[in-house]
């Protein structure tokens, strides 16, 4: 456990440093002074992953570093391709383009996790869409949970994305779902024991107040922009 921790400790650290560094010299969005939302919501995924997937994805932001990469601006352009791609295609060359394994495996991990998602917004509608589409034809009204989330697997490297693979395969014999145990993790983060009682505070929230309320920091992609 304590191996996992700081595992993990040491990926949000490295991840924090690439994304306060996005847009650098222009104006800053309010989620990167929000250190605390960050924390938070990746560890909550980090925390669902298995070690072997864990250890292989701080691995690939040591190398980034190395070879003075932000993964983190990396997966802002990958999201451009979809939803500015003249902006996308201007700022190719600022990207390591992945190999056919890396966007076969992204796009395998992505559609799994796409329905999983899916689920998760008819049984919890208020605590896991928070108003977002799920998929990249959608883009035009909001940011996809498809177009960020695929976005963010092309950064990874093969091997991570074959052990974040084996593990949504391994649990969903199980009758498990990733998902799902990053999103409990999510609102375990705000103070919820079950999404069943976060579900039901925000919808109580939301309907007493007439706002929508997200879990996380700020929308990202909406407001980060290279």
């Amino acid at each position: 456990m304590e191996q996992r921790e700081e595992i993990i400790k040491s990926i949000v650290a490295i991840e924090w440093e690439m994304f306060t560094t996005v847009n650098e010299g222009e104006s800053r969005a309010s989620c990167q002074d929000d250190h605390p939302a960050f924390e938070g919501m990746r560890t909550a995924q980090f925390t669902a992953w298995p070690l072997v997937a864990s250890q292989s994805y701080l691995d690939d932001l040591a190398t980034a570093l190395r070879d003075d990469r932000n993964l983190v601006e990396e997966k802002y352009i990958h999201m451009m391709k979809t939803t500015e791609p003249t902006h996308y295609a201007a700022l190719l060359s600022r990207i390591i383009n992945p190999s056919e394994a890396v966007q076969s495996l992204a796009q395998e991990v992505s559609d799994k996790l796409l329905e999983q998602t899916r689920i998760l917004y008819e049984d919890f509608p208020y605590v896991s869409g928070h108003g977002r589409p799920l998929y990249s034809a959608l883009d035009y009204s909001s940011i996809s949970v498809e177009t960020y989330q695929l976005g963010e697997l092309l950064t990874y490297s093969e091997s991570t994305l074959k052990a974040l693979k084996e593990h949504i395969v391994a649990l969903e014999s199980d009758g498990v779902s990733l998902a799902r145990q990053i999103l409990e993790n999510t609102v375990g983060f705000y103070g919820y024991k079950t999404l069943e009682s976060a579900e039901k505070a925000t919808k109580d929230r939301i309907d007493k107040m007439g706002i929508q309320i997200s879990y996380g920091c700020c929308s990202q992609e909406d407001d980060v922009n290279e």
